[in-house]
């Protein structure tokens, strides 16, 4: 039986946390994480009092965690592992710091929370990513039709991630002058547009992708012409749904508002990678698809620069190691310099 709370950790878990929301200025999704790792850790602990820590609870913590199954009966990730560990490190480094613990806790007590060398080298390899091909994309967008309103939105919804890779959060927050169809771009304003780390982020469109190009602007037209939309309304609007008599509820237009969830377009990509026969790998794949077809393709090291800024990415690398993976055979191919075995 988990026993109660220990009111004592509970005060020292909020005031670390406030420490990492406004001094590390991290974001609530993180913060969540940590509020999990130091539960995790506090439960495991028995509830002991966070001034009695000692380093055997820090070894005995990481045992534990070796030996943890997820719900599926696998063992817990490296990468996860590394990311509890981590949030605990910081906690006693924090608390190594603060009055009445100076004396009883070192920082060097911390470094027992990491993993050995081995553990973290897998934990920071980059997983492998799967990722449609161009023509698969491109197929899948070929076969979606563009008949009705909902239709030629959803296509247009797939061609941006086609054309730019942009994140799902992002597109869903996106409105209609964000988009210039003359310069091939799509300005994303963190004051606007829910971008990562609230960066701003000036994307254009990957070349070679007239037939995306011609679906996001048949969906621009229907926007200016037919719904009469404003440049400060959605580029893509949800769904409006209504109760109907006798068949429960079904899709009625638009609600000229903005979705409050990823899920539709998640679903808008699953049915088209599905109904051109292609598993379906969401809409994050889009930016791998680009990433690597450009690191495939480009001929010079500005234009790898260029791709790395359009995905919103501070550092290039970011682009190489956890987007730009080369398959097998297109390693062999580059190396060898052979086409076939």
């Amino acid at each position: 039986m988990t026993k109660r709370p220990n009111d004592k950790n509970e005060h020292l878990k909020r005031s670390f946390l406030e420490y990492r929301k406004f001094a590390r200025q991290l974001s609530e999704k993180t913060l969540d994480r940590e509020i999990a790792a130091l539960e995790r850790f506090d439960v495991w602990n028995g509830r002991k009092d966070f001034a009695r820590f000692h380093i055997k609870q820090a070894m005995g913590f990481r045992t534990h965690l070796e030996q943890s199954k997820t719900k599926t009966g696998k063992p817990l990730g490296k990468s996860t592992m590394r990311s509890v560990l981590a949030t605990l490190r910081e906690f006693i480094l924090w608390l190594s710091q603060q009055d009445g613990f100076r004396s009883r806790i070192k920082a060097a007590d911390a470094d027992y929370f990491n993993l050995s060398r081995r553990d973290e080298a897998e934990a920071r390899a980059a997983p492998p990513r799967p990722a449609p091909s161009i023509n698969q994309a491109k197929r899948a967008l070929a076969l979606m039709p563009s008949t009705t309103p909902q239709q030629l939105r959803d296509k247009a919804i797939f061609a941006l991630l086609y054309l730019t890779g942009v994140r799902v959060a992002a597109l869903v927050s996106l409105k209609i002058k964000h988009i210039d169809l003359q310069e091939q771009s799509v300005t994303q304003n963190p004051r606007e547009v829910a971008t990562k780390f609230g960066k701003v982020i000036d994307t254009f469109f990957a070349k070679g992708f007239e037939e995306a190009e011609t679906a996001l602007a048949e969906w621009i037209t229907h926007c200016d012409e037919v719904a009469l939309y404003g440049p400060d309304d959605p580029l893509f609007p949800a769904t409006a749904i209504t109760a109907k008599s006798n068949s429960g509820f079904e899709a009625d237009g638009f609600t000229r508002g903005y979705w409050k969830s990823t899920e539709p377009v998640r679903k808008i990509v699953r049915i088209a990678f599905e109904a051109a026969g292609v598993p379906n790998y969401g809409p994050h794949s889009f930016r791998h698809m680009l990433a690597r077809h450009i690191a495939k393709n480009c001929t010079s090291v500005a234009e790898l620069v260029a791709t790395s800024q359009n995905l919103g990415h501070t550092d290039v690398l970011t682009t190489l190691r956890s987007y730009g993976q080369i398959s097998r055979e297109d390693q062999r191919k580059l190396v060898t310099g052979k086409t076939d075995v």
